[in-house]
């Protein structure tokens, strides 16, 4: 009995070795292609660097002091955390009324779906050409609609709520498919017993559609946060195709950084700038974690 006891402990070598063999390449992947870029940045943002990416000299904490004292890059601050506070919670509000919407079985639900979740078939350069257009002040829709004559890209009080309206619609795709699948993933007894005691809509999202999928919420919030702080993309489409002009500042933290490293070859301000991105980042994901027990019910 003891014999066999010892004999389904011992475990091959191979077995034993077989599932980390299954994570190497991944693991190989992230070594180079995330952590030692990270290091390597953290590093580097500590030294004099000369235009080839050479480290010179240790220079401490001058490069952040400098980027720290720098104007465009408060500013670019400031326009990271509008962008962020404007497209991740109106592009998860639309898209769980959307979802709320499409949950309700119809003939054309199948239509509705594909619809909502559409924009993500959309790559990032042709949304923003396509609102270029929408925004034009003379001939734009968006302008047209509202009865306004507003110079929606080259305002520096509209440029980055602009910006910011089309992540909104990019993102909504992305978040609507998972929060239809966390509504569907609701027990429809679970539903109809609320209709039967009287519940109408709004008092089933709010006590029991929401509760159930506050973890997706959850994951939908932190996700957006984290790309949205990261964002460069449509600050970099519209700045190189020249739509947006010199009175119309939205810069983000990370087309700052990429500016001052490619274009100016200033690779001193470009690490240090990137480590505050990354700072300022993970405090933001810090302070959602610690909303996490208060508002996500995972039973």
């Amino acid at each position: 009995m003891r014999a066999n006891q010892l004999m389904r402990k011992k475990k091959p070598v191979s077995k034993v070795v077989e599932p980390f063999l299954y994570l190497l390449p991944a693991i190989i992947f992230f070594i180079l292609f995330t952590y030692y870029p990270f290091i390597k940045t953290a590093i580097s943002s500590l030294f004099m660097v000369d235009s080839m990416g050479r480290s010179k000299a240790f220079v401490g904490l001058e490069n952040f002091i400098r980027v720290l004292s720098s104007p465009a890059f408060l500013i670019s601050i400031k326009n990271t955390f509008i962008y962020m506070l404007l497209s991740a919670p109106v592009s998860i509000f639309i898209a769980l009324i959307l979802a709320l919407v499409a949950h309700k079985k119809t003939r054309s639900s199948r239509i509705s779906e594909t619809l909502f979740a559409l924009t993500m078939a959309m790559s990032m350069s042709v949304s923003a050409m396509i609102f270029k257009l929408a925004y034009n002040p003379t001939i734009g829709a968006l302008n047209f609609i509202l009865g306004t004559r507003i110079n929606w890209l080259n305002s520096s009080e509209w440029a980055m709520v602009a910006i910011s309206m089309i992540s909104v619609w990019m993102g909504i795709g992305f978040n609507f498919l998972f929060l239809l699948a966390a509504i569907f993933g609701i027990s429809p007894e679970l539903l109809e017993s609320a209709s039967i005691d009287g519940a109408r809509m709004y008092r089933k999202t709010v006590s029991i559609i929401l509760p159930m999928i506050s973890p997706t919420l959850f994951f939908l919030i932190i996700t957006s946060m984290a790309k949205n702080m990261m964002m460069s993309g449509l600050v970099l489409i519209f700045t190189n195709s020249g739509s947006l002009s010199t009175t119309a500042n939205v810069e983000t933290m990370i087309s700052y950084m990429y500016k001052q490293a490619v274009n100016n070859l200033n690779y001193n301000d470009a690490y240090a700038a990137a480590m505050v991105a990354f700072v300022l980042t993970f405090i933001m994901m810090l302070i959602s974690f610690r909303f996490e027990k208060k508002g996500v019910f995972y039973n």
